[in-house]
Formats: structure tokens, sequence, C-alpha cells
């Protein structure tokens, strides 16, 4: 094999990571100029490789933009798929799903982007969404249940999607509780569930369920604040319509739980649970209350999860956050 084409490896090794013409000339035990040549042999052929200052070179496959005519191919022989909105780019799929709402009260509803720019996930904190790398949905819904319940949705979706997920590309992954979704101990999904009241009697109006998944690793990468614990279901992109064929997969799937077809999802979700029989910290969020650790011993029937704290005290815990940690 000529060096050419061992540089070409690496780089399609490296997906959308950067690497660096010295770690590369190390790897291959060549010199730095032998891989400048090497990259401007691969350039000629049509290759296109981006190059940046104190990053290195990386190999550029550009993905397209969601198609929504695919998506609704896949669920042509679906029966009860409501209206589905498709956008290159939005600010975010839960304010569209929320606007929707107030124009067209009772009607439900699914919201697709390629892009968000002001995406959310819970507690206010931001959600990176870059262009044609994820897949961000938002469905409305319009549950006959208390508020009290709304919060099953999360559950519903996360046990949904890692079925999807297995289906569509056939790589498993697992809940760490209430709305994440992992693979190899990194994050590749996260769900914001928005329960509203109605003011008169204060009932549950109406549910947006709120995904976004990262489907490729990112061009440059994930912003540091997010880089150690974000991950994706693919390190290299490909044109394929991997990403239009798991939001139709999904949106069916998701549809299939929230209307009551698939009553035993707790009982999913505790199998795909990845903090059952681990220590976590419990995060308080309380000013002047420390975080606790506990082991979690299991999920009870309303998706609680079910810890006992070192000195031997149980609780369930209904909201809040845990974190996997080691003593």
């Amino acid at each position: 094999m000529t060096t050419k084409e061992e540089v070409f490896n690496i780089l399609k090794e490296s997906g959308a990571t950067y690497i660096s013409g010295e770690e590369i000339a190390k790897r291959l035990f060549v010199t730095r100029a032998a891989v400048w040549k090497s990259i401007k042999a691969l350039e000629k052929e049509g290759h296109t490789i981006e190059a940046v200052t104190n990053r290195g070179y990386r190999l550029k496959v550009d993905t397209r933009a969601l198609d929504a005519d695919i998506i609704l191919d896949y669920l042509k022989n679906k029966k009860d798929i409501p209206k589905i909105f498709v956008y290159t780019e939005t600010g975010s799929t839960n304010d569209e799903a929320l606007n929707f709402a107030k124009e067209h009260p009772g009607c439900e509803a699914v919201f697709v982007a390629g892009k968000q720019t002001k995406g959310r996930g819970r507690r206010g904190r931001d959600f990176y969404s870059p262009e044609d790398t994820g897949l961000y949905l938002s469905f409305l819904i319009y549950p006959k249940v208390s508020f009290s319940e709304a919060a099953l949705y999360t559950c519903m979706a996360a046990v949904a999607l890692c079925n999807s997920i297995k289906r569509v590309t056939g790589i498993d992954t697992g809940i760490k509780w209430v709305n994440d979704i992992y693979l190899n101990d990194k994050k590749i999904s996260g769900i914001l569930t928005e329960g509203i009241t109605s003011v008169e009697d204060m009932s549950l109006s109406h549910v947006v369920i709120g995904v976004g998944i990262n489907v490729f690793n990112p061009y440059g990468g994930f912003p540091d604040s997010i880089k150690d614990i974000a991950g994706y279901l693919f390190n290299e992109r490909t044109d394929s319509d991997v990403r239009e064929h798991l939001c139709a997969d999904y949106i069916a799937e998701l549809l299939d739980y929230v209307r009551g077809n698939r009553s035993n999802f707790v009982e999913e979700y505790r199998k795909l649970s990845i903090l059952i029989g681990k220590y976590v910290r419990v995060e308080t969020f309380k000013e002047g209350v420390k975080n606790k650790y506990a082991l979690v011993t299991g999920i009870d029937d309303n998706c609680g999860l079910m810890v006992r704290y070192e000195d031997g005290h149980e609780e369930t815990l209904s909201s809040g956050e845990v974190s996997v940690k080691k003593y």
C-alpha cells in the first residue's frame, strides 16, 4: 500500500475529527513532507480535505439536508400519522410545536429539523444542534392524563428511541435516567418533555416531547463544554438516508407508545437502564445542600429511580439528575 493510500485510510478512520500531519507521520513512519505530498495527491484525485492550522486535516464528506419526501415515503404505509413539518433550520422544534398548538388547538403534529439555532435541554441548558449532523424532533400530543403523568412520556420517548436506533442501525444504546440515551459511555441523545396546563382548571392541556439525536460526529467536534460527555451514532459521515429512515421509524414507534399500544414500556425502560446496580451522585440543585451518593436499586412503575444512600436510607426519585461516579 502506498503512503497516499495509507494517509487516505487514516483520514477515513478519523471521520469528522481533525488529525495532525505530525500524528499521521508518526503512525506511518514517514516525514511530514511525505504526508503533505500525499494530501495534495488526494486532492488532485477529487477528494476534499480540510486543513486547519494547529488542528490538522480531515476528509470532508458532505451530507445533504433532510429530505421530507424520503421521510414521508418511509411512512406511507403507516396509519394515523399526524401532519409532519420538516425544516432545514429552525430556532427550536419545541417552540414550533408550542406555537402551532396556540393556533391549532387539539391538532397533533410532528416537527423535524436538520439544525436548531436555539435548541434547549433541561434546566434551561442549550442543546447543541449543528447543521446536517443530527436529527431534532418534537411531538405535539394531547394525552388525557394528569399533569403528574406527563413525565412518563419522557420514558416512553427514551424506550422508543432505543428501539428505533437498534432497528435502523443495529446499534445497541441504553438509557441514563431519566432522559438521556447513551452509547459507549457518551450521551448521544437528550429528551425534553414540556407539559402545558390549562389556567382555568390546571389540567394538562397538551404535551410536547422534544428529542435531539447526534447521528454523525459534527465537523469540528463538540464545544469544549460538552466534548467529554457527548457522543454520536456514526463517526464517518454518509450521504445515505439513515437520518430520514431513523426519523420515520421513530415517529411511528413513539406514536405507537403514546397511543397506548405498548403498555410494557416501563419494563422495557428497566431493561435498557444503564444505572441499575451502579453508584451515582444525586444532584440536589439546592443551595447549601450537599450532593449525595447512592446505589441505584431499581426503577419503579412510575419510572422513578430507586436508590439506597450510604446510611441505608432508601428513596425513590421522581425528578432531578444523577451522574455515575466512582469513589
